[in-house]
């Protein structure tokens, strides 16, 4: 999966991988540092024969990016396209864009771009930690720049969160200018499994190389109260009693919204809770037993044990559960409203 040599390795799973390009071929190229971005990129469009499309120009639209395919692509010698994103650039937007049927570009590798000399401050970042997990989390090939190849424990830690936040992903470790052997993921079929979604459906395996980092999966039938999640929210992310938990993404409930279902979604310091779903009003029984958890979490040093129990404290208790849903909606619930975040 990964090669200190320069070299690209396979990931584990090849599914959605394809040897066949049906139109002209785009490489996209995210990341956070924009000069090791650029240099990468500008790096890969020389090995490929492809032609480089800078951030400013992508950032115009898929539009744009399709009228520069109709001119240039047809040019003899031309074979695609890298097309370099800016750190604003949404993952899943530009993937469905350049996986259309319409769309004049094919999509065949996203290619992260990260320095591991900002990896640590970027996910301490409020404003950073959430684009650098959601490159990562959609990423084909992460490419790892690091100033000290020496730093054998620095690059560890990379490549233990990277292979935790993204587990199909092929990592290359940049050496003296190299860049990485050719990938063909059908993004058209699917895009690469994140890693929470991966751990959530059972399919998740713990990296031979994890470098401190960890994953666990917390299952509970009950709701939360939310006095006592955000008690846990602030000792969890803001102090970190539990280790340092860089991601974590699932379904939630809380008791004093008990008719919506929510997607959990932590990068670094902050949590969004979003509305998937308002459920009718229960007929009151078996209904209220459908409410609950399932939660991914992964960082650093991560105690699971400890976590847990601490989130099982956070549920309702019997008496709370037998109470009903009339009554936790009586709650103080100091969350904010749908759609807006909660800071650790």
């Amino acid at each position: 999966m990964f090669s200190s040599e320069g070299k690209r390795m396979q990931g584990s799973d090849e599914r959605g991988r394809s040897p066949i390009v049906d139109g002209i071929e785009a490489i996209a190229v995210v990341g956070l540092c924009v000069a090791e971005r650029r240099r990468y990129a500008m790096g890969l469009a020389r090995d490929r024969g492809f032609v480089f499309v800078p951030a400013e120009q992508t950032e115009q639209g898929i539009e744009a990016i399709d009228r520069l395919v109709d001119l240039v692509g047809m040019t003899s010698g031309v074979h695609g396209f890298v097309l370099e994103h800016g750190e604003g650039a949404d993952c899943a937007e530009n993937i469905g864009a350049l996986s259309a049927p319409d769309s004049r570009a094919v999509l065949t590798d996203l290619v992260c771009v990260l320095d591991l000399a900002c990896l640590h401050s970027d996910l301490d970042s409020e404003e950073r930690a959430g684009a650098l997990v959601s490159q990562i989390e959609f990423a084909s090939t992460s490419a790892l720049v690091t100033p000290d190849p020496a730093d054998s424990g620095g690059i560890e830690e990379a490549i233990g969160l990277i292979a935790h936040l993204a587990p199909e992903a092929s990592l290359f470790l940049r050496c003296e200018g190299a860049v990485h052997e050719p990938v063909c993921w059908q993004f058209g079929h699917r895009p690469p499994d994140a890693g929470w979604t991966a751990i959530l459906n059972s399919e998740f395996r713990p990296p031979a190389r994890a470098g401190g980092v960890r994953a666990c999966r917390f299952e509970q039938a009950r709701p939360f109260h939310p006095q006592r999640l955000q008690a846990v929210l602030s000792a969890a992310i803001g102090e970190g009693f539990w280790g340092r938990i860089v991601r974590s993404a699932g379904f939630a409930k809380l008791a004093s919204r008990p008719y919506v279902t929510a997607h959990w979604d932590q990068a670094g310091t902050l949590l969004t809770l979003s509305p998937l779903s308002v459920e009718p009003l229960p007929g009151g029984g078996p209904e209220l037993l459908a409410l609950g958890q399932d939660l991914a979490f992964i960082g650093f040093d991560l105690d699971e044990t400890g976590l847990c129990e601490a989130l099982d404290r956070a549920v309702l208790t019997d008496a709370e559960l037998l109470a009903g849903p009339m009554a936790w909606l009586e709650y103080h619930d100091e969350f904010p409203a749908w759609d807006s975040a909660h800071r650790g």
